[in-house]
């Protein structure tokens, strides 16, 4: 039920956002560690009603200048616009849902971690206590 929260609200925000075309503007650069290295994001830009609204898209994203952009944003929240696709709408929903998922599996599945028909408790102090029969 706690993982569900980030898909629906996400899901939610892609229902109620409008799909138009925007035009990469410039590539910028920026410093994702001395160990990555330089990273690249493009700056979009796109018309809302009368204004010009600009966003950073996903890093890495290989786009030539004055290339059209199919993105997605809110009516009243313009400049929470994204690239219209799969891995800049949800990517950041899947990294967050499936690291706690993947350890979750991890913990309830493997036979030493956690024995069998053992009692779980969720609470506050502690947040998760096992009862062993």
């Amino acid at each position: 039920m706690i993982l569900s929260r980030l898909p629906l609200y996400k899901l939610f925000w892609l229902i109620k956002s409008r799909e138009t075309t925007g035009t990469l503007y410039f590539i910028g650069h920026g410093n994702l560690g001395s160990v990555l290295g330089i990273s690249t994001y493009p700056v979009i830009w796109f018309l809302s009603g009368k204004d010009t609204v600009f966003f950073n898209g996903n890093v890495n994203v290989p786009l030539k200048p004055d290339e059209k952009v199919s993105i997605r944003y809110q009516k009243d929240d313009p400049s929470d616009a994204k690239m219209n696709t799969f891995s800049c709408i949800w990517g950041d929903t899947v990294a967050y849902e499936f690291g706690p998922l993947l350890i979750l599996l991890i913990v309830f599945f493997h036979p030493d971690l956690v024995p069998k028909k053992t009692k779980i408790l969720l609470g506050r102090k502690p947040l998760v206590k096992f009862l062993e029969n």
